[in-house]
């Protein structure tokens, strides 16, 4: 049985951890500071929990040695010491992360990667299955000239005037708020400024806002650059919200690196969290199919489930189960490369037709 280690007990560890669990094929093991987390865990799913501050953890080498693969829930500042372990004891190496540099530098630690060894960062919504989509779509075409990828997380039943409810990861939404994002225009890799771009669309009937934000489109544009001539990603909230975040993060400047941790104490004081939620995808790819012009949509809705008796938020089952699905695919043998493993490398009929996968159908 394949023997994983989860390192963090939050919303997605413990997604995960119940995924691979009822699954049957997996041997898992959760680490974590937070002791009645992992009780809860032990508990409720059965399975082997450690305690430790992996804060304050200078080394995960002995932590993870005896495992095949490890998955870090941890915030993405921690991920780069985790991917270094995981080099040294020769196993997999699994995160959820949308942090730009801390990706680009696992990608230099895989290159010293061994035979049978995978890193795989990125797994989950966006970044994550979002190129997954967004790179089949452009397979359709013999000529792609624009992809726009939008995505969004949001609240069913916002009451507050920033009209959002914290549904994951404070220091990622402060993260991608804040940090530059990457784009590609007039066939040029460029950068654009997080909260900028603006754009009101409607679905379904419901009308919507998108912005820029940073950490979505993944390795997409490294892979498709002169390819393409238009490529961009943005955040999908309900309208109002940005301005507020605007005001926090620029007029305030609490997105300066040294001042997120008041930014995340206001938002974690003040802004509830929520399982009631509903997660958007939108992806459409324009360009010549067939000899003509066309224009090819994806619109995706999942929305927030009990599984095995746990109620889930939709940002939960989404971004879990499209790291589970990876890994079973990893497993498998469905992906077969060693080393660095973009989202986009990973096909996305095999992707809906694993059990976890099917989440997104």
């Amino acid at each position: 049985m394949h023997r994983v280690v989860i390192l963090g007990s939050g919303n997605i560890g413990f997604t995960v951890a119940l995924f691979l669990k009822e699954s049957n094929d997996y041997d898992i093991t959760v680490i974590s500071r937070d002791k009645n987390k992992l009780f809860y865990l032990k508990s409720q799913i059965n399975i082997k929990v450690i305690q430790c501050n992996l804060e304050k953890k200078k080394t995960f080498n002995n932590l993870i040695k005896d495992f095949d693969t490890v998955i870090s829930a941890l915030p993405f500042y921690l991920n780069i010491k985790v991917a270094k372990a995981a080099l040294e004891a020769g196993i997999n190496y699994f995160d959820f992360t949308e942090d730009v540099k801390t990706t680009n530098t696992i990608k230099e630690i895989s290159k010293k990667a061994n035979s049978s060894q995978v890193f795989v960062p990125q797994c989950g919504l966006a970044p994550g299955f979002i190129s997954i989509l967004a790179n089949s779509l452009v397979k359709q075409f013999e000529q792609v000239h624009s992809i726009k990828m939008r995505v969004g997380a949001l609240p069913k039943n916002p009451s507050n005037k920033i009209l959002y409810n914290l549904t994951w990861s404070t220091d990622g939404l402060i993260n991608e708020y804040s940090n530059e994002c990457f784009a590609i225009k007039n066939s040029k890799l460029i950068k654009v400024q997080p909260l900028e771009g603006l754009e009101n669309f409607s679905l379904d009937g419901l009308e919507y806002e998108a912005f820029n934000t940073s950490g979505g489109l993944g390795t997409l544009c490294e892979t498709l650059k002169g390819k393409v001539k238009e490529l961009n990603y943005k955040t999908i909230r309900y309208i109002g919200h940005r301005d507020y975040m605007d005001f926090l993060i620029n007029d305030l400047y609490l997105g300066k690196k040294k001042r997120r941790k008041i930014l995340k104490e206001i938002l974690e004081y003040a802004i509830p969290t929520t399982k009631e939620d509903v997660v958007l995808i939108f992806c459409s790819v324009t360009g010549v199919r067939h000899g003509k012009l066309e224009q090819v949509t994806n619109v995706r809705k999942i929305y927030n489930n009990v599984f095995n008796n746990q109620e889930l938020s939709s940002i939960q089952i989404t971004t879990a189960s499209a790291l589970c699905t990876i890994l079973d695919l990893f497993i498998n043998k469905k992906i077969k490369r060693k080393g660095f493993i973009k989202q986009e490398d990973i096909d996305i009929n095999d992707f809906l037709s694993n059990r976890f996968g099917k989440e997104y159908i």
